[in-house]
């Protein structure tokens, strides 16, 4: 036995010796991580230092760039004043950065990111309060249309131009919410519905007439000229020509149109093939082949030809304008290839090269960061699990052995108890005190089963109250300041409710995916967390989190009711 005492005392030291070494290398790595943290820190406060003014400032700049119509290529600013405002801004502030952002990924051509940033943006804004910038967040929604066009989604794009509009006439933005309206007709032109295109080009050049802007309103209705052709409404179309042509400066004293909208001479042939004057037809038809520059324009020349010579049964010519529309589509298919290609490759090339730009500046330290960080986890880790272990084992023997040294004292007192009795002696003090050791035994047994049975028999609530990752949470909401939960607590809890509640993921999910910032809110939720400690676990604002509360409801359950509705849901998932 003395042999394996001395092994074991051995152990424990080199345990111990390890620990300290593991401790040291350890804090050597944290104050390289440290510094490296320091230089981002030194960017972000040489930019802000506090000064919010300045930080306000250049997000104007940006704006102003924007508004301008200039390519905005520098995502790392925008990205430092979305950081900036999320901590120190008001949701004006945090949705106007997130939209500019948004912009600037639109300009580099990473549409998907710039689509996330905008409904970002969105969900920024406090709806319920008087000061909400209606103005820029009926930009937001009509910038995703536009992407949305890009992607040819008629019907989401469709439902971002009525938001954009109805958001533009809270803001007071007249000329905005008539631009929104008269661009509905966009999608309707991808569905098809001639009636509808009709129906708001004239409704929205009517609204252009009531403030005074009969330039937008000829313009507007000039391109519901081709519509009403196809309705047949020819006295209609003609009249729109005549507006069109008189009122919308867009031509020349000598009738030719501006650079760039070559394309009426095509919708000015088909009216005249509409309306029987095949000579006239022909001529807008060749002059849309010969002043554009646009192989779409010449595809559009090129089928009017092919329609106009149907008409006059020439076979041959039919064939010629046949055999060029073919050729003239096939060249803007690869035109059309060769652009997204073009678009892909720019935006690869843009992230790669920054990439490598901070791959050549962080290799070295990031590898022996990387490396180091491992070895210290995976040791740390496997001492603790076996320090852990140990003291587990030793701490359960110790309970057992306790309960059955507690057993055995309280078989004792109950004899010693009955022999006094049976005796009958006069000992009314050490019966008492036989009777409260008894008490006290019998307490501690019932504690120690009590403790067995919550461990072998705990209900799904109590193991999500008392869980360890729970208790983190919880603490981070007793700090001064109150901190917010790292990425890290977030994924521990997401594993905590899929080993407890599998289902949970599906539940919300289906049919449609929540955000990640969606799916965080019902995860808290479901853990007993309120409103309130959501909003600083998020670091979100009050209102944010209402309006996403409202807004999962209507996504997942289609109801459109108060945010405490969706905790009654979720709380229903078990």
């Amino acid at each position: 036995m003395g042999g394996d005492e001395e092994k074991h005392e051995a152990f424990e030291e080199i345990a111990i010796q390890l620990s300290i070494f593991i401790c040291n290398f350890a804090a050597m790595i944290a104050k390289r991580l440290i510094g490296i943290i320091a230089v981002g820190a030194v960017v972000l406060l040489t930019g802000c230092s506090g000064d919010k003014a300045k930080m306000l400032q250049q997000l104007e700049q940006l704006e102003q760039q924007n508004r301008s119509g200039e390519a905005m290529l520098n995502d790392s600013l925008a990205e430092l004043l979305v950081n900036y405002f999320d901590r120190h801004g008001d949701s004006n502030e945090r949705m106007r950065s997130r939209y500019i952002l948004g912009r600037t990924y639109y300009c580099l051509d990473e549409l998907p990111r710039a689509l996330e940033m905008y409904n970002e943006a969105a969900d920024c804004a406090d709806t319920t309060s008087a000061d909400c910038n209606y103005k820029v967040l009926s930009r937001i929604h009509a910038q995703s249309a536009v992407i949305f066009n890009l992607q040819v989604q008629p019907r989401s794009q469709l439902d971002e131009l009525r938001m954009a509009e109805y958001y533009a006439w809270k803001g007071k933005d007249t000329l905005q919410a008539i631009e929104c309206y008269a661009q509905q007709s966009d999608a309707y032109e991808l569905l098809g519905i001639h009636d509808s295109i009709v129906l708001i080009k004239e409704t929205a050049a009517q609204l252009f007439y009531g403030i005074n802007r009969s330039e937008r309103a000829a313009q507007t209705l000039g391109s519901a000229i081709l519509a009403l052709v196809k309705k047949r409404d020819l006295a209609k179309a003609k009249n729109y020509i005549n507006v069109y042509e008189s009122s919308s400066n867009f031509f020349s004293p000598n009738g030719d149109i501006v650079i760039g909208r070559e394309i009426y001479y095509y919708i000015k042939g088909e009216y005249y093939l509409a309306y029987g004057n095949r000579d006239s037809a022909e001529y807008y038809f060749r002059k849309e082949l010969k002043e554009s520059k646009d192989v779409n324009d010449h595809i559009a020349g090129s089928k009017g030809l092919q329609e106009l010579y149907e008409e006059k049964r020439i076979p041959d010519s039919i064939a010629k304008y046949a055999k060029l529309s073919y050729e003239l589509n096939d060249s803007a298919y690869l035109l059309s290839e060769m652009q997204n290609i073009q678009k892909f490759q720019a935006s690869y090339n843009y992230n790669h090269q920054k990439q490598l730009a901070e791959e050549k500046t962080n290799d070295a330290r990031n590898a022996y960061i990387a490396i180091g960080i491992i070895m210290v986890l995976f040791l740390f880790i496997a001492v603790i699990a076996w320090l852990w272990f140990r003291h587990h084992r030793m701490e359960q023997q110790l309970k057992e052995t306790q309960y059955q040294q507690t057993q055995n004292l309280l078989e004792q007192a109950q004899s010693d108890l009955m022999e006094l009795q049976e005796k009958n002696e006069n000992a009314s003090d050490l019966i008492s005190r036989k009777s409260r050791e008894i008490s006290e035994l019998q307490s501690q047994i019932v504690q120690y089963q009590h403790r067995q049975s919550v461990k072998d028999h705990a209900n799904l609530e109590d193991l999500l109250d008392n869980a360890p990752i729970t208790r983190d949470l919880a603490e981070l909401l007793k700090a001064n300041p109150v901190q917010s939960a790292t990425q890290g607590q977030l994924r521990e809890l997401r594993k905590l409710i899929n080993e407890l509640i599998p289902n949970f993921y599906e539940a919300l999910n289906h049919p449609q995916a929540l955000r990640p910032v969606e799916y965080e809110v019902c995860l808290l939720t479901r853990c007993h967390f309120k409103p309130a400690a959501i909003s600083k676990l998020l670091d979100r604002d009050d209102a944010y989190i209402s309006n996403l509360r409202k807004g999962i409801l209507l996504k997942v359950y289609g109801i459109k009711g108060s945010p405490k509705e969706l905790d009654e849901q979720i709380m229903q998932i078990v």
